[in-house]
């Protein structure tokens, strides 16, 4: 009885799949008497072929005949022999890919450590992850998956819906959009750290775009379960990510409607906005005087962040970047270009945002002859190039007052901002910058100034250009939630002052038969103060 209570006991316990196969075994193979006993006389059935079951060692059965083998912790991804062939992607008009692309994965083994340290890395690179908790950030990289794509390879189609984000880790990945057959635009160019696939994956409808592979790319995939599970309940993610995918969605339509970022005639007209001391409001007079000037001309001005090592434009007008140009140093000289208009952003005021750097550790990757490739690129492209400049009288700082046609110096009345611009215009001075190309605009952030007008044109030695009255805590207020003052409300004291500053630069770098007046550029005489 005994012994026939056993057996009763080892079919109840018997699993579906010979224990062979669950061990990672051929099928009927013996592994012991229990083996013997519990499934005896088994046999697979006929013309079956033995599955593939992944152990936490790493086994795997002998895999269907043709299947492709994939390397150890990456996925392949591989084109169908029906798939149609997928032009390699220039700026501008571009042949649209026949058929549809289908991928073969084949399942790998468990990654290695050091693979999800690699995967830990790119997720750690991305503007939208590296804020999570290092826990989550950990579970995502186990449940993420590599992929390998061939150059011009469709990795998402116009249209398609999906579930997985892409992260892009090496190479490059061209976004593009279809207007109408045959016909198709490039408007973006992704590279590490960026992200494509968001548009569907918020949406949950089809995509608006296609995103190709430029040449053979790396890209990290993370499906909406993974995802959802790994988060935890106080996480920003998800709001951060739909935020970026409009946001995306907004930039994507206004360059489908430029269709040709070279379509601007002549040189555009560079203004660099420079304070010798922190805290005088540069960058939030910036924000507003380009988000006023895109007012009158949509995208013909762009906003250059280069206040490092903490540059906070996009911050301040509620932008999430995924790019930067501190990112572009090794990009190659074909490629700079479309690389570099592809990192601005697009705010719904129409102000249009490059940033310079995204982390603490890349503002030392921003170098003075970078600054000069980006400037001489925006310069064919916008008509007019504000630069939000650090304090440090650097390269970088030189590189862009050296292309500037104004220089607009932002002091406060305090005796340390008055001494710093009275230093600061004597060192351009020796440097060879002509004084009529520089315009001081005093800048009132508190209710009571330390110092008299006349005090500060005596101090700094030159006149004031430009003056901005107090105007409360609505400038930092707008800047908290993300608003624009010199757009939301107009009728403000200090967007008034922006406007008329705006003005006034428009009156002097007028366009006169495709060409900026460059001429009369920095007249301080033309310029009416804000009284």
């Amino acid at each position: 009885m005994r012994r026939q209570g056993a057996r009763l006991a080892d079919r109840k316990r018997e699993p579906s799949l010979p224990v062979g196969v669950l061990q990672g075994l051929p099928a009927g193979h013996r592994t012991g008497r229990g083996a013997m006993r519990g499934h005896r006389g088994h046999r697979p059935s006929t013309g079956r072929r033995p599955v593939s079951v992944h152990q936490g060692i790493g086994k795997e059965l002998p895999a269907r005949q043709g299947r492709p083998k994939a390397e150890k912790g990456m996925d392949s991804f591989e084109p169908a022999p029906e798939m149609g062939k997928v032009l390699r992607l220039t700026r501008g008009q571009t042949e649209a890919p026949t058929g549809r692309p289908r991928a073969v994965r084949s399942a790998g083994s468990a990654a290695s450590p050091s693979e999800i340290a690699a995967r830990l890395e790119v997720l750690e690179r991305s503007a939208l992850f590296f804020t999570e908790h290092p826990a989550t950030l950990r579970i995502l990289a186990r449940r993420a998956r590599a992929i390998a794509v061939p150059a011009n390879t469709v990795v998402v189609s116009q249209g398609e819906t999906g579930d997985s984000l892409f992260l892009v880790d090496r190479g490059r990945c061209l976004l593009r959009v279809e207007t109408a057959p045959g016909h198709s635009i490039v408007v973006a160019a992704l590279g590490p750290g960026d992200i494509c696939g968001e548009d569907s994956f918020v949406s949950r409808e089809g995509s608006r775009v296609s995103a190709v592979a430029g040449d053979d790319l790396s890209l990290l995939a993370i499906d909406r379960s993974s995802l959802y599970a790994s988060l935890r309940p106080d996480s920003d993610l998800l709001p951060e990510l739909a935020r970026f995918a409009e946001q995306r969605r907004a930039l994507f339509a206004e360059m489908s409607v430029q269709a040709d970022w070279g379509r601007l005639t002549g040189a555009g007209t560079v203004l660099s906005i420079y304070s010798p001391k922190g805290g005088t409001g540069r960058t939030t007079i910036a924000v507003n005087l380009v988000a006023r000037l895109a007012r009158q001309r949509p995208r013909e001005v762009v906003l250059v962040d280069l206040a490092l090592p903490y540059p906070h434009a996009a911050l301040m007008a509620n932008l999430v970047p995924t790019a930067c140009l501190a990112r572009l140093g090794e990009t190659p000289s074909e490629h700079f270009e479309e690389v570099l208009l592809s990192s601005i952003l697009y705010h719904p005021s129409a102000l249009m945002v490059l940033p310079g750097a995204i982390n603490l550790e890349e503002a030392d990757l921003v170098t003075g002859e970078l600054v000069g490739r980006a400037i001489e690129v925006l310069r064919r492209t916008f008509r007019y190039i504000v630069v939000d400049l650090p304090v440090a009288m650097g390269d970088v700082t030189l590189a862009s007052i050296d292309q500037s046609q104004h220089v607009f110096m932002v002091i406060t009345p305090e005796i340390t901002a008055v001494k710093g611009a009275a230093d600061a215009a004597t060192i351009l001075g020796v440097l060879g910058i002509p004084q009529d190309r520089l315009s001081l605009v005093l800048n009132h952030r508190t209710p009571a100034a330390g110092l008299s007008r006349n005090a500060v044109e005596r101090g700094a030695k030159r006149p004031m250009t430009h003056e901005i009255p107090y105007d409360g805590t609505r400038p930092d207020e707008a800047a908290v939630h993300g608003g624009i003052l010199a757009v939301a409300n107009s009728k403000s004291l200090f967007a008034r002052a922006i406007d008329a500053l705006a003005t006034s630069f428009e009156s002097v770098h007028e366009v006169r038969g495709g060409q900026p007046a460059i001429e009369t550029a920095g007249r301080p005489s033309q310029l009416e103060p804000v009284r």
